[in-house]
């Protein structure tokens, strides 16, 4: 079988989040497992001098646009293709010049990637069973591929960036006035990218089972719930997972000593490294760690409320992120008020997130919702034990088992309450809870055989 991720992001050459990190990994597991997967994003201006590549050739759209195509290889060996047009893609950003910002444009830039990756098989050589695209900027895909009856998945990783934009701006679909309705891509007196991949794509698919329920509801279907419920036969959730080789602490050359379950030695050492790293002087209590982005959707509100309750239960705090003004501005402050029990560092190192992860005991996502969430199951992984919202990814990637697990902000102080009971019962209790943490499998090779699944289906229902 063939497949080609189409997506506006992948790691490590564009990157804002954990989609990057999706659509990295889990086309290299495919290929693993007999796919023969590849990658195709737009070629933004700054890719030139930061990858090896080579041209490919040059192409022309239904539309008469000319584009070219360059290719490349991801670190993990996975293909990837770059769909170039200076007009659409030379420029800062990916989706505007700053991380807060949009480009105006964006419904044409977009548009016209759809319609390259339908066009990019003439070019390539590379001719896909299935297309798999990704969130609201490939959209369009799965409309263009319906109209020549070819199969394609959707995959939603965050539904509250839907790409809808005001009416005035549907000619850059280039589409006719019929696919502009309300069981097509009119979304009140707006048109709507995420929702012509719904509507139109063969499979839709989620990053875990309970944000494929939670979207159905008017509390997390961000006004899309109805056009989600309508076409819930279609959609399943399947867990995002992590790159075991990538995310290893016994072999992580990031850390300033390696470990691993039954040898954790050096897992003490990451510890005390990682105080000296960021400054808080050593103590007796729990060291909490959090790598987020410092947002509304990341709860980060409740920790900064309850930063007072923290810290006189014993526990220190290490932040790592960027995010909104407000937030940053609150824990530099508080940080600046208790430099021995907090440490927030507003930028993003990727190690310096490695040593956070080996290095603190537990680790905070209080998210408001978490469609999957990578870095609980990164932070598992290395020992830090997570604390989280049930919510999304979160309640089906945390159990009591291998974490703790509150439902409303109410509950936050008790689950912390519970954390440090049990560092206060002893290092066997603690000991054992974390090895059940760093043993659960969140490998990608486990959610393989749901997208092989979805592909079928994909495949039949095109057939039809």
């Amino acid at each position: 079988m063939r497949v080609l991720f189409a997506a506006s992001e992948v790691y490590p050459l564009a990157c804002t989040g954990g989609l990057a990190s999706v659509v990295s990994e889990l086309p290299a597991a495919l290929c693993r497992a007999g796919v023969e997967a590849r990658v195709m994003i737009p070629f933004y201006g700054d890719l030139a001098g930061r990858c090896a590549f080579r041209w490919v050739g040059a192409g022309r759209t239904y539309l008469g646009e000319d584009f070219g195509v360059a290719e490349t290889r991801l670190p993990n060996g996975v293909k990837a293709y770059l769909v170039a047009r200076d007009e659409e893609f030379s420029r800062e950003g990916l989706y505007g010049p700053t991380t807060d910002s949009s480009w105006p444009d964006n419904p044409r830039r977009f548009s016209f990637f759809c319609r390259a990756v339908l066009a990019s098989p003439e070019v390539t050589g590379f001719v896909p069973d299935v297309h798999h695209c990704h969130d609201w900027q490939t959209g369009l895909l799965p409309v263009y591929l319906s109209r020549e009856g070819k199969p394609s998945v959707f995959t939603i990783h965050n539904l509250a960036f839907q790409g809808r934009f005001g009416w005035e701006s549907r000619g850059a679909a280039g589409l006719p006035d019929s696919f502009f309705t309300a069981d097509g891509l009119e979304f009140w007196g707006d048109w709507n990218m995420m929702k012509g991949g719904v509507v139109f794509a063969s499979q839709v698919t989620t990053v875990s089972p309970s944000y494929a329920r939670e979207i159905r509801t008017p509390g997390f279907g961000a006004g899309m719930e109805s056009v989600i419920g309508h076409h819930r036969e279609k959609l399943v959730g399947i867990l995002n997972g992590i790159d075991g080789d990538c995310w290893n602490p016994a072999t992580d050359t990031s850390l300033p000593a390696r470990f691993a379950p039954g040898s954790m030695a050096g897992r003490r050492k990451c510890r005390a490294e990682l105080l000296r790293e960021v400054g808080i002087p050593p103590g007796p209590g729990l060291l909490a760690g959090m790598v987020t982005r410092l947002t509304a959707q990341k709860g980060v509100d409740l920790v900064l409320e309850n930063l007072p309750e923290m810290f006189r239960r014993g526990i220190r705090l290490v932040v790592l992120g960027t995010g909104e003004r407000g937030y940053e501005e609150g824990f530099l402050a508080a940080a600046a008020r208790t430099p021995e029990q907090l440490a927030v560092n507003i930028r993003y190192c990727d190690g310096l997130a490695r040593r956070i992860f080996a290095g603190t005991d537990i680790f905070l996502m209080p998210s408001v919702f978490e469609p999957c969430g990578l870095s609980q199951m990164t932070a598992m992984r290395y020992g830090s034990i997570p604390l989280v919202r049930k919510t999304g990814g979160l309640a089906d990637t945390v159990t009591g088992e291998t974490g703790w697990v509150f439902e409303s902000p109410g509950d936050f102080p008790g689950a912390l309450d519970e954390a440090v009971g049990l560092w206060e019962s002893g290092p066997a209790k603690w000991a054992a809870k974390r090895r059940k943490c760093m043993r659960a499998d969140n490998s990608w090779s486990s959610r393989i055989p749901g997208y092989l699944q979805v592909y079928r289906r994909a495949l039949e229902a095109a057939a039809q």
